[in-house]
C-alpha cells in the first residue's frame, strides 16, 4: 500500500509542477511581462491565490511521497489542511467564477494546459489522495480555526496591495470594477466556503477509518 501512496502523491506532484512551469513559461513569454517588467510580473505571479495554493499542494504531496504516514507536528496539520481545502476552493471557484470569463476563454497551449491543471486536474487528484490515503486523522476544531490564517492573510494582503497598485488577480475582489460593499459580500461568501470545507474534511477525518499511525515528529 505504501507503494501506491508513494506513487498517487508523487504523481500529484509531478503534475502540479508541470502545471506550474507551463505557467511560468507563459508567464515570461506573454505581452505583458515586457509591458510590466519582470518584477512586477513575478509579484503579479504569486498574488494568485492558486499559485500559492498549488505550490503548497506541490510541497506537502512532495513530502508524503517521501513520508506517506504523514506528521505529527501541529504546523504541518495545519499546512496539509490548507493543501486540501484550499486547493478546493480553488478548483470550486475557478469551476463556477472564472472559467467563462473572456481571458480564460481565450488562453491556448501552455496557458491552457496550466489553467487546465492548476485549476482542475491537481485540485481533484488532490481532494482524491487524501479521501483514499489520509493520512487520519489528523486534524482537529483548532487545525481548523488555524488553516482560516492563510486565506485571511491573502484576503488582506490583496486589498491592500490591489489598492496600492491598481491591481487584482481576481475579479471579485477587484475595487475598480465593483463597489466595495459587493467585494464585501464577496469576501464573506468565500469566508464561509473556508469555514465549510474545512468542518467538512475535519468530520471526515474523524470519521473514516484511521490510517497508519507511524509518523515523523518534526515540523
Amino acid at each position: 500500500m505504501r507503494i501506491a501512496e508513494r506513487g498517487w502523491h508523487g504523481v500529484v506532484a509531478l503534475i502540479g509542477l508541470v502545471g506550474l512551469g507551463a505557467q511560468v513559461i507563459a508567464l515570461i513569454n506573454g505581452d505583458n511581462y515586457s509591458l510590466l517588467g519582470p518584477t512586477m510580473s513575478w509579484w503579479n505571479f504569486f498574488s494568485y491565490f492558486t499559485i500559492l495554493s498549488n505550490v503548497l499542494v506541490l510541497m506537502i504531496n512532495l513530502d508524503l511521497a517521501r513520508n506517506p504516514a504523514g506528521r505529527q507536528s501541529t504546523l504541518w496539520r495545519v499546512l496539509r489542511l490548507n493543501a486540501v481545502v484550499n486547493i478546493s476552493v480553488t478548483g470550486l471557484i475557478a469551476f463556477t467564477l472564472l472559467r467563462r470569463l473572456p481571458e480564460v476563454q481565450a488562453l491556448v497551449g501552455l496557458g491552457r494546459l496550466s489553467d487546465t491543471l492548476l485549476h482542475y486536474v491537481v485540485p481533484i487528484l488532490t481532494v482524491l489522495g487524501w479521501l483514499l490515503f489520509g493520512p487520519r486523522p489528523r486534524f482537529t476544531i483548532q487545525t481548523v480555526w488555524l488553516s482560516l490564517i492563510f486565506p485571511a492573510t491573502w484576503l488582506v494582503y490583496t486589498l491592500i496591495r490591489g489598492a496600492a497598485v491598481t491591481w487584482y488577480p481576481y475579479p471579485f475582489v477587484d475595487l475598480r470594477l465593483i463597489d466595495p460593499l459587493e467585494v464585501l459580500i464577496n469576501c464573506v461568501f468565500i469566508g464561509a466556503m473556508f469555514v465549510g470545507f474545512g468542518f467538512t474534511v475535519l468530520q471526515i477525518d474523524n470519521r473514516m477509518k484511521p490510517t497508519r499511525t507511524q509518523v515523523t515528529t518534526d515540523v
